[in-house]
């Protein structure tokens, strides 16, 4: 069975052979390692093949990061100035160091336009097509991604001057949440006629550790329609539409699920944040992609305690199906490649069908 067999019996709730595995490589060491040299899509596609990752959305670029490629987008198709904007970056994470504004009356003077579907289309469609080619070859299923309308827009400003806006210029946050979200829709509208694979992922960031950034009254009012127009080409397709947020999530899960009709949801971060199994309990229909903590197992666990907690899933979860099984976020640089590759094998090796698993395999 191949892995896109695997994967549409996955997502349609059919059980395939084998459990399938699903993340995002952001590792250095990993994709020299496992990628080899050559063109940039095909060392991440061979990585994916090496490593045991059946399923992923992300290209890895050791030397650009993907917020410097935000910013290209937002000049590129939004028409914003490409003077002064920094990325910084230290200690394994980055962020937009420098903006050419500073207060509201900043953002006014700097404030993106509306995309051109047709420059947008001519990007992307050769892209995903080049991507989709590549990563079927490898036999790795490769799945489109959009930013959500409220990340996007925060990133733009920054989340203290995007919550100064909610109430201080609420019209500058109409603005941005639209051009971001047509943009976003605008990709979704093309993948669905160039799909890589029948599902799309939209990153939405609204939760932290103690719960929703924005009220749930605001979420509906300003993000909700949007989301809604972004996932209806896919959804209209056929195709399957998963949503992410990081943090802790149960308070949105009715609206992502119950009012939005995602498919799917990701990357059920842990560390008090989300309990994948209380999850699958409430929302028995939802698929999960997830939840091998990436903040203290896979970081700084033992190659043992990795696979433990990946059994958990595998035996609790892996009989019911509709389960991805990876990191609850990525795999960053701070993850030893033993970890990350145990996580993997151990899906592989004890996530065949009928699953069956004896406690005393794993981490002896």
């Amino acid at each position: 069975m191949t892995n896109r067999e695997r994967f549409l019996k996955t997502i349609n709730w059919d059980l395939p052979d084998r459990l399938m595995t699903y993340d995002i490589i952001d590792h250095s060491e990993i994709l020299k390692t496992y990628g080899g040299e050559g063109d940039l899509v095909e060392r991440n596609a061979r990585m994916c093949k090496e490593i045991g990752l059946d399923s992923t959305r992300g290209i890895h670029d050791p030397e650009h990061h993907w917020l410097g490629g935000k910013i290209q987008n937002w000049i590129r198709f939004l028409g914003v100035d490409p003077g002064n904007w920094e990325v910084s970056e230290t200690g394994g994470t980055a962020w937009i160091g420098k903006r050419p504004f500073h207060d509201l009356r900043g953002l006014e003077k700097n404030m993106p336009n509306m995309p051109k579907k047709h420059e947008v289309e001519e990007w992307y469609k050769p892209s995903i097509r080049k991507i989709k080619e590549i990563f079927d070859a490898y036999d790795v299923v490769f799945i489109g991604a959009v930013e959500g309308p409220l990340t996007d827009a925060y990133t733009y400003t920054d989340m203290m001057m995007f919550c100064e806006a909610i109430y201080e210029a609420p019209e500058l946050v109409d603005r941005l949440t639209e051009v971001c979200g047509t943009f976003s829709q605008f990709i979704a509208e093309v993948y669905a006629e160039n799909a890589s694979a029948p599902l799309l992922f939209m990153g939405e960031d609204i939760a932290g550790k103690n719960g929703p950034i924005f009220s749930p009254d605001f979420i509906r009012k300003k993000a909700l329609p949007i989301w809604k127009r972004i996932a209806r080409p896919v959804q209209d397709k056929g195709y399957k539409f998963l949503y992410h947020t990081d943090g802790r999530a149960q308070e949105i899960l009715p609206i992502v699920v119950n009012e939005l009709g995602a498919d799917g949801f990701n990357p059920i971060e842990r560390n008090g944040c989300n309990d994948i199994f209380e999850i699958r309990r409430l929302y028995p229909h939802t698929l999960l992609f997830g939840n091998v903590c990436c903040e203290i197992t896979l970081p700084y666990g033992t190659p043992e305690e990795v696979e433990q907690e990946t059994l958990d899933i595998i035996e609790k979860l892996g009989p019911q199906g509709g389960i991805l099984i990876g990191s609850s976020s990525e795999v960053h640089e701070l993850v030893p490649m033993e970890n990350a590759l145990r996580m993997y094998e151990t899906v592989q090796r004890y996530g065949k069908y009928p699953i069956s698993i004896s406690r005393d395999c794993g981490g002896q």
